[in-house]
């Protein structure tokens, strides 16, 4: 049963969302591009961040040794210099003779640009001169042997500062890979109704490392008529056509 309770600009863009190595998959390509009008100068790292409830936190060091995978990869070029508009491919690839472990690690590949001098306002002043330094990252998953399982777990309705419904939802990651996604919720009214799609949530992961991760979709309501809420958890990239978990919820009727 489901009960109703009560960015920034970036200069830098990074592409695709997420990379995935192995054996089989020993590389891939990143595309960094430049739509700021001035040139950046940047450099490419790595950084372990843990998987947290609702994104990632800095890594301990206790858990970057079961979970860094940065010792097995190489990344390439180290550093670049981009004109307005233009862009590279940076490549990630398996170590010369590196055998992926069992399971599965990760690491964030980072892209971290040299600081520029802005210009910003300021109340009964003529401004002042900030220097400011962009990072973005993406998460790259290397896979030894394992499978992905995931379900969905606790899901409440919430309401956004309009008032309007947001579905919160976790998901449970239970295999030795982790999952990969996206959240579709439909609204199935009683008797002989249309099936209403209410959200889809996108790029919705769920890691080996850490608790449950929630995510939340609006769902553009003030209420919900009397039903069924569905909620789906559909595989994407490697994923796709795959369903890891679907659950039935019971709307009742408003008084």
């Amino acid at each position: 049963m489901l009960s109703s309770i009560a960015p920034a600009r970036a200069d830098i863009n990074l592409s695709p969302l997420r990379h995935v190595i192995s054996a089989k998959e020993p590389s891939a390509v990143f595309t960094v591009s430049n739509p700021s009008s001035r040139i950046l100068d940047g450099r490419i790292s790595w950084i372990d961040l843990a998987a947290a409830e609702d994104g990632y936190e800095p890594a301990s060091a206790d858990l970057r040794s079961n979970l860094s995978a940065a010792p097995f990869l190489v990344v390439s070029p180290a550093d670049f210099r981009l004109e307005p508009g233009a862009r590279i491919e940076v490549t990630v690839r398996l170590k010369e003779g590196a055998t992926p472990p069992r399971g599965e690690r990760r690491s964030h590949l980072l892209i971290e640009t040299a600081a520029a001098r802005t210009s910003i306002r300021k109340a009964s002043q003529n401004g002042l001169q900030i220097d400011i330094g962009l990072g973005v990252s993406a998460p790259v998953i290397l896979r030894g042997a394992g499978k992905a399982s995931a379900v969905i777990g606790d899901t409440k309705l919430l309401r956004d500062e309009a008032g309007l419904l947001v579905l919160s939802t976790a998901i449970e990651q239970q295999g030795g890979h982790s999952a990969y996604g996206r959240l579709v919720v439909r609204h199935k009214p009683s008797g002989k109704g249309k099936v209403l799609d209410l959200g889809v949530r996108e790029n919705v992961a769920a890691y080996t490392d850490g608790p449950p991760r929630r995510f939340e979709t609006p769902l553009g309501k003030i209420h919900l008529p009397e039903g069924e809420l569905e909620v789906r958890y559909e595989g994407r990239a490697e994923y796709e056509g795959r369903v890891f978990d679907s659950r039935l919820f019971d709307i009742e009727k408003s008084e």
